[in-house]
């Protein structure tokens, strides 16, 4: 009877959910093969040092081949016109820009602007973080910078492009007049 009451009483208790999974450790690249082009993409970021925004190197490779830096606060960002984002490596000259933001966050993507900033990046220990908010309000973060530069350069080869080289485009052929 013992044994029936014992079987019941752990059958009727509520399974206990799995903890979640722990987050990969800073500067690991997150790679896959995007379902409609089949192409690889990927990101790989790091948490700020009090835990309140992310620092993101992303491939999207939908359409064109996209690479781009993105700053992600907790809380987010409401959308504003572009604005001065600036990033300090080492200590070193503050490498500064307008970025986007389309909501949540800020973002760059412009080629030159962003093959500086992720070979900066890659190779820097201290990297420090300015942004002017929508509400023009600066805000400060410091990340640790990666062991090496292969998870950046992993990422950013993924999309077709060659680590701290300004992609060339080849200019379209001209068109040709019809009779």
């Amino acid at each position: 009877m013992i044994l029936f009451l014992t079987m019941a009483l752990q059958a009727a208790a509520p399974a206990v959910p799995a903890p979640p999974a722990p987050p990969p450790p800073p500067w690991t690249p997150r790679m896959k093969v995007d379902p409609v082009t089949n192409k690889p993409s990927g990101s790989v970021s790091v948490t700020s040092a009090d835990g309140n925004s992310r620092l993101v190197v992303r491939c999207d490779r939908r359409g064109d081949n996209v690479v781009s830096i993105q700053f992600i606060p907790t809380p987010p960002f409401a959308a504003a016109t572009p604005r001065p984002v600036s990033i300090t490596v080492d200590g070193g000259t503050a490498l500064g820009a307008n970025w986007d933001f389309p909501g949540r966050g800020a973002v760059v993507s412009d080629e030159a602007i962003v093959t500086n900033l992720t070979v900066a990046i890659a190779h820097g220990r201290n990297i420090k973080v300015r942004v002017i908010d929508p509400a023009e309000k600066p805000l400060d973060a410091t990340f640790a910078g990666p062991p090496s530069d292969a998870p950046i350069r992993q990422v950013v080869e993924s999309c077709g492009y060659t680590f701290g080289v300004v992609p060339v485009h080849e200019a379209a052929p001209p068109a040709t007049p019809t009779p």
